[in-house]
């Protein structure tokens, strides 16, 4: 959930940044080389981890010896078990999820289908390109291969609609495309994931047209464009002839070219990217502030390094840790309870060394802070207590959030 946020934040700011520094510019190959720089940097980093935790110091402190989720506890196991109520987070994950395997299953019958069509269509090799000739395809391009409906080797228009589609193919658009359809799938919640593929296309679809122009008139290429509105603008994955805003297109061909100065607009994805990698990517060192206020357990994770097999006890443990609320308040005092209300435990608690350091009737519990952000909280320690069955001993990682 953390990474949909941050990716989809990162999506929009990249889209802010096309409209403010980039939209209007005529240096199309840089502007797709920043714009999809920009996106990689907004998919990826949420995934990344640069931590700065290292500043302090950090050490599993000596076995604590007793387990606070366990002291006195047992006896309440089935009963959180049965009030504890229904997910509702459930709800919307698998609304999402069904969003993700429906685009997914989209894009990849669609490119099946362009495959098998390709592969049932005449094809010829025309200025070391090959044709692929089919009365189901309007003009468009699709990795190596130029879509046509029909071919003449005589025809003017059809000569400028092969060169705009080779260009397409020598710069690559198709893996941009289908680049593009796989964040789409991810993001497909989010408006401004479509915003951001509009602005790509009319890249690629700019880039190609500049081509066409240096070579035709830009008023004989323009009659064509328009000539070819009526037709159907295809599947999304590809680069189709007639897809997006003709006069938007018109104007740019015939706009003055952007002076060599404004292309310093560029320079500042520079610190758009700086700033995404401090947003997404840095784990500061952590301050106690970071740790105030209350935390709801979700992950309770057990590596038990001695003992007997004591299941019934982890799995009470499990229990009374998802749902708990860990209260660690500003006045230094902290307060643990069921998802019931149920006060299972309270004492002081300080932070030291990357230590959240809980006293609980004099006995101190030294839990390391692997990971700590505004929303989520991980922790670990290691436990050991004495049992009828032999010593119990092992390594907790909790992890809790707001």
């Amino acid at each position: 959930m953390t990474y949909l946020l941050e990716g989809s934040l990162g999506i929009l700011l990249v889209v802010l940044f096309y409209k403010v520094m980039m939209e209007g510019l005529t240096f199309f190959s840089w502007s797709r080389i920043t714009l999809l720089g920009l996106l990689i940097g907004a998919v990826f980093l949420p995934m990344l981890s640069i931590d700065f935790q290292w500043l302090t110091e950090s050490s599993l402190r000596p076995v604590n010896s007793s387990l606070l989720w366990v002291d006195g506890q047992l006896s309440n196991v089935v009963a959180a078990q049965e009030l504890q109520a229904f997910n509702w987070f459930l709800i919307p994950l698998a609304i999402y999820v069904m969003g993700v395997v429906y685009s997914l299953s989209k894009l990849a019958f669609g490119v099946f289908k362009t495959f098998s069509l390709i592969s049932s269509s005449e094809r010829k090799s025309f200025e070391g390109f090959t044709i692929v000739i089919n009365k189901k395809f309007i003009p468009a391009s699709f990795f190596n291969y130029i879509l046509l409906p029909d071919f003449q080797n005589n025809s003017s228009e059809l000569s400028q609609i092969i060169l705009h589609e080779s260009v397409h193919i020598r710069k690559g658009h198709t893996w941009d495309v289908l680049f593009l359809q796989l964040v789409k799938s991810i993001f497909w919640f989010n408006p401004a994931v479509y915003l951001l593929e509009k602005q790509l296309r009319e890249i690629h679809e700019f880039q190609a047209d500049q081509e066409v122009t240096n070579t035709y008139s830009p008023i004989v290429y323009s009659r064509l464009l328009l000539k070819q509105l009526s037709q159907d603008c295809g599947l999304q994955f590809m680069n189709n002839f007639n897809q997006f805003q003709t006069k938007k297109r018109i104007i740019m061909m015939n706009k003055t070219k952007s002076k060599s100065i404004q292309k310093n607009k560029l320079l500042f994805s520079i610190p758009l990217m700086i700033l995404m990698i401090g947003l997404f990517s840095c784990n500061m060192a952590i301050s106690q502030a970071d740790l105030t206020g209350t935390w709801k357990g979700t992950e309770f994770k057990f590596d038990q390094t001695e003992g007997p097999d004591l299941s019934a006890m982890i799995e009470g443990g499990r229990a009374l840790h998802e749902g708990s609320n860990l209260a660690l308040n500003e006045d230094g005092t902290v307060t643990i309870s069921s998802a019931q209300g149920d006060v299972n435990g309270s004492g002081t608690w300080k932070f030291n060394d990357n230590q959240l350091i809980v006293d609980a009737n004099g006995e101190e519990t030294y839990y390391e802070i692997v990971s700590v952000t505004g929303k989520e909280l991980v922790t670990k320690h290691e436990v050991g207590m004495d049992t009828p069955m032999g010593k119990l001993a092992g390594i907790i990682t909790l992890t809790y959030v707001r």
